[in-house]
């Protein structure tokens, strides 16, 4: 007889990298034929911008959710709970009471999959829903450098470290043929690929794009994703003004599936300079390793161990704009851009091919 699993996650919408994450891990077990899944959305933010702020759709997300635990714990009767928690502010209150509403309702293993840091601000202030919500559990993290998140709350032997990894999209036939017409592209061709939410690093970006402009280096660069503020958008076109930089950099929009696709294939460099304070991963970073492109990021959480510096791109050490632009500079050389590209294009499908991950997570959740 199959397991019942109970899994609770944000899934898009809205699209983001955590909650692209979790619905390709509820495919996963949807698809297998030793589970049998019923699923609980946590999230109820309509857009980006809505994520983490308070509104009255999230208020009766959470009646909904509430109610959603209480008849299917009691109707479908998991063997097992999956949860993704949220790990900081309104979010970690909120899924700190489902876990206690599950508590009570079943004593059924439950297995948390870590998507986000739990920084030490984080900590200090929620140190007891912590310990409640997670002591004696077990719990799946994205890297080894973010066990100590977890502040030894649950023993090593119940961690599971499995990198997050996405579906190879492209034959080889498909990927030639991209390498073949980027080596027609004499300038730079930057992507900035995220939420415009300022942690992610935009306007560091930007303001390195003025350091090129300036050196009278060749360029183009597109920035894609849903601004959070409108404020921020306001700054964006500002400098863009201020620093004439109209002809060299584009603001395009939020772009997914296809679109999104396009843009990468059109590339020739990935640029992530994230300063975001629960960054773990990077999801944006495999995609353009999947379309052999190299990729300059801020080296916090499991960044480094992701790309291999100075040979798939360039892991920063200190994140600053003449940094990025100093990155942006070495890989004028197509030689150089080209063999990145396809030295990360090798890793992901060495270790960020969704394959590999699938044998990996089911194997985990089959020891739960």
């Amino acid at each position: 007889m199959n397991e019942k699993i109970l899994f609770l996650s944000p899934l898009p919408p809205p699209h983001y990298g955590s909650a692209m994450s979790s619905q390709m891990c509820l495919e996963i077990l949807q698809k297998s034929n030793k589970f049998e899944v019923k699923n609980i959305k946590l999230n109820y933010s309509k857009d980006v911008k809505d994520v983490g702020h308070f509104n009255l759709d999230k208020i009766k997300g959470f009646f909904i959710v509430k109610k959603q635990i209480k008849k299917l714990i009691g109707e479908f009767q998991p063997d097992i709970i999956y949860f993704v928690p949220a790990t900081s502010g309104l979010g970690l209150i909120r899924d700190s009471y489902f876990v206690k509403q599950i508590k009570k309702f079943s004593g059924k293993k439950v297995i948390f999959h870590i998507r986000s840091r739990i920084t030490e601000e984080s900590w200090n202030k929620n140190k007891k829903i912590f310990i409640e919500m997670l002591k004696g559990k077990k719990a799946i993290v994205l890297d080894k450098s973010l066990v100590e998140d977890l502040h030894n709350l649950i023993d090593k032997k119940n961690i599971y470290v499995l990198p997050n990894a996405i579906k190879n999209e492209l034959t080889q036939k498909e990927i030639d043929k991209i390498l073949k017409k980027r080596k027609e592209k004499e300038s730079l061709e930057i992507l900035f690929l995220s939420n415009m939410d300022e942690s992610k690093g935009w306007l560091k970006l930007l303001l390195a794009c003025r350091i090129l402009k300036n050196k009278k280096i060749k360029f183009k660069c597109n920035f894609i994703g849903a601004w959070t503020r409108k404020e921020d958008e306001k700054k964006f076109n500002s400098i863009i003004k201020e620093y004439d930089l109209k002809k060299e950099v584009k603001y395009l929009g939020k772009k997914v599936g296809k679109e999104k696709e396009k843009f990468l294939e059109n590339s020739n460099v990935l640029v992530f300079p994230t300063e975001y304070k629960l960054e773990t991963f990077g999801r944006v970073i495999i995609e353009a390793m999947m379309f052999g492109l190299p990729v300059i990021a801020n080296g916090i959480a499991a960044i480094p161990t992701i790309i291999q510096d100075k040979k798939t791109g360039f892991v920063l050490k200190n994140n600053t704009i003449q940094e990025i632009a100093h990155s942006l500079e070495k890989l004028q050389n197509k030689k150089l851009r080209e063999k990145m590209g396809k030295e990360g294009r090798k890793r992901f499908l060495q270790e960020y091919e969704i394959q590999k991950y699938k044998t990996e997570f089911l194997t985990i959740i089959g020891k739960v």
